[in-house]
């Protein structure tokens, strides 16, 4: 059995709770996705302290700007509300925010592309098929990603503990929860369906509202390409483990 330590990039790193595989990814997907909300591009490639850290700041410095309110009021032709809202001083540093979440999540997928590429022409390449420590038992299995997209329809992050992402499926989880729960997002929603348009217009959150669609998109995006993966990973270390034994045998 080849060790992790025997190699000098491994394929994928196993534990009691996630799975990380490391694979080329095009590196305007993070890009996109860090501009519709820093902090996503990076929890696309696995950086999650960072992913984590660009969100929250991210979020407070938004408030702080009412850029939200701003951005309402301008899609909405109210341009002197818009005004009047922005604080230009927090503004100021949103777009340094902005701006390096998309340098640093473009920069780091060419980069891991290339430790993708070279990990590929490896004489030996590890795999792992599963971990069992006291915090429990993991291990490669197939995914259907439709189905990993459809439970991240129904609420953000069981995509991904079905993908077995738990770091990632509790980031977006509690913000998830976060945004719905400040946005009126579900009083909302439970008004018009009832017919109170009205209402559901004046409980509703505009400030948390307007964060809701890019975390939500996201999560089914890179649930749906997790599995895939994940599945590219498993047919890659069965081949690996037949191949190995079928030789041992002749």
């Amino acid at each position: 059995m080849i060790k992790k330590s025997s190699v000098r990039i491994p394929r994928m790193s196993l534990s009691s709770n996630e799975l990380s595989v490391i694979h080329n990814k095009d590196p305007w997907m993070p890009m996109v996705w860090s501009a519709a909300l820093p902090g996503l591009g990076h929890l696309c490639q696995g950086s999650y302290f960072i992913g984590l850290f660009l969100m929250s700041w991210e979020i407070l410095i938004n408030f702080k700007a009412k850029l939200n309110e701003a951005i309402l009021f301008t899609f909405t032709g109210q341009f002197s509300k818009a005004q009047e809202v922005l604080d230009t001083n927090w503004a100021l540093f949103y777009g340094v925010v902005f701006t390096f979440a998309i340098f640093d999540a473009y920069r780091r997928t060419v980069e891991i592309n290339q430790l993708a590429q070279l990990e590929r022409k490896q004489s030996q390449r590890y795999y792992d098929f599963m971990h069992m420590s006291s915090y429990g038992i993991n291990y490669l299995s197939k995914s259907n990603p439709w189905v990993a997209a459809a439970w991240s329809a129904l609420l953000t992050g069981f995509g991904h503990i079905y993908n077995k992402k738990a770091f990632k499926a509790v980031i977006l989880l509690i913000w998830t929860v976060a945004i719905i729960a400040f946005g009126n997002i579900n009083k909302a929603i439970i008004a018009t369906f009832n017919g109170q348009f009205e209402k559901a217009t004046e409980i509703v959150n505009y400030q948390w509202l307007m964060f809701f669609p890019s975390i939500y998109l996201f999560a089914m995006w890179d649930a749906y390409n997790d599995a895939v993966e994940n599945n590219k990973l498993f047919d890659e270390a069965q081949k690996a483990y037949l191949k190995k034994e079928y030789y041992k045998s002749k």
